[in-house]
Parts: C-alpha cells; sequence; structure tokens
C-alpha cells in the first residue's frame, strides 16, 4: 500500500523568511544556486533542511524571495536620489555609489543562471532595471530644466549610459585582476560622466 501524502504545512513568520532570505542570498552572490542543492545550503549554513523547507516549498521559492530582498535594498538608491537637501550632483553620487556597491556584491554567475534557468525571476531583474533607467531619464530631465545640465544632455542616452557602467560591473574578475575597487570604477564613471555634462556653475 503506497505511502499517503499530505500538502506539508508551512510557515508564516515574516521575519524567520527574510532571515533565511537574507542568508541565503550571500550564499547565492558566492557560490551561483543552479548546482547547489538544498542539503548543501542546510548544511553550508548551518541551518537544518526542514527549517528552510518549512518556509519555502522550493530552492526556486527560496531564490525568489532571496532576489526580491536583494532588489529592494539596492532599490533604497532612489530615496538618496531625490533627496532635496542634497546638493544636485550629490545626490547622484551618493544613491549611484551605494546602488554599485550593493550590484557589485551580486555575481555575473548568479546573474547568469538566473537569466537562463529562471526565467520568471530575470523578469524581475529587468523590470527593475527598466525602473532604475526611468528614475534616471527623470533625473537628468530635470537637472536640465534647472540648467545642472548642459541643454545639449539627452536625458536618455545619458541614462543608458549609466545603464552601461552597470553591466560592466558585472565583470567582477576583470576588474578585481586589474586591481581596480568597485568604488575606483564608480568614481571614474562619474567624474569622466559630470565632467562632460555639467553646467560650469554646477561643478564640484
Amino acid at each position: 500500500m503506497g505511502r499517503k501524502t499530505t500538502d506539508k504545512t508551512r510557515y508564516n513568520n515574516a521575519l524567520i523568511k527574510q532571515r533565511l532570505a537574507i542568508k541565503a542570498m550571500v550564499y547565492f552572490q558566492q557560490n551561483g544556486v543552479r548546482k547547489i542543492s538544498m542539503s548543501k545550503l542546510a548544511k553550508d549554513l548551518s541551518i537544518s533542511k526542514t527549517t528552510i523547507y518549512n518556509h519555502f516549498e522550493s530552492r526556486e521559492a527560496l531564490l525568489e524571495s532571496a532576489l526580491s530582498y536583494k532588489l529592494s535594498v539596492i532599490g533604497e538608491y532612489e530615496s538618496v536620489l531625490e533627496n532635496i537637501t542634497l546638493s544636485y550632483t550629490e545626490r547622484y553620487r551618493k544613491a549611484m555609489l551605494f546602488y554599485c556597491v550593493q550590484l557589485f556584491d551580486v555575481s555575473s554567475k548568479l546573474m547568469y543562471e538566473i537569466r537562463v534557468f529562471y526565467p520568471a525571476l530575470w523578469k524581475m531583474v529587468l523590470a527593475f532595471h527598466k525602473t532604475t533607467f526611468l528614475n534616471l531619464k527623470n533625473y537628468y530631465e530635470i537637472g536640465i530644466e534647472i540648467g545642472a545640465f548642459k541643454s545639449e544632455v539627452n536625458s536618455i542616452l545619458a541614462s543608458l549610459d549609466d545603464q552601461q557602467f552597470f553591466e560592466m560591473l558585472g565583470l567582477q574578475d576583470v576588474i578585481q585582476e586589474n586591481g581596480i575597487s568597485v568604488i575606483g570604477a564608480f568614481n571614474h564613471h562619474f567624474q569622466m560622466k559630470f565632467s562632460g555634462i555639467l553646467d560650469a556653475k554646477f561643478r564640484i
């Protein structure tokens, strides 16, 4: 006689789920996810597999929660970009430096695996990139209106330039092998870009 199957009861403790998601994201950032079993993940994180399954029905569910948390952290850049208590250029510098440091933690291996093997989760990443693009586009448009940037600046191209820089940060091995820190890379991007588009009176 076959074993009777029952629906597994899962806990809905948001705090515990978030803690598990944070730990998992740190692990996935370093090791990827595709070849990591739940058993190995539990062992490496010193968490029982039962505890994980009590809150997540699958590895993909855990990855989705971890990715969602990471994107929410990176997304905190937006509040800085819109902080009117900072100078216009400082808003960009602080917001994007935070964005880049957080983004640099996410390995290109993990992003590749999400893009290839988890298309539904990749849509989350693409939606986040689109929001970032629109936020930066709006930032440049306002900057043009108030005279912070030269009138010939194209807000779409300026935002796309930032997107290309973010993609370049995905080449972590090349950057690190050449002794360049993520902060150094961003400072170079900031100086090269803003020296060309800023109106003289807004330069720092």
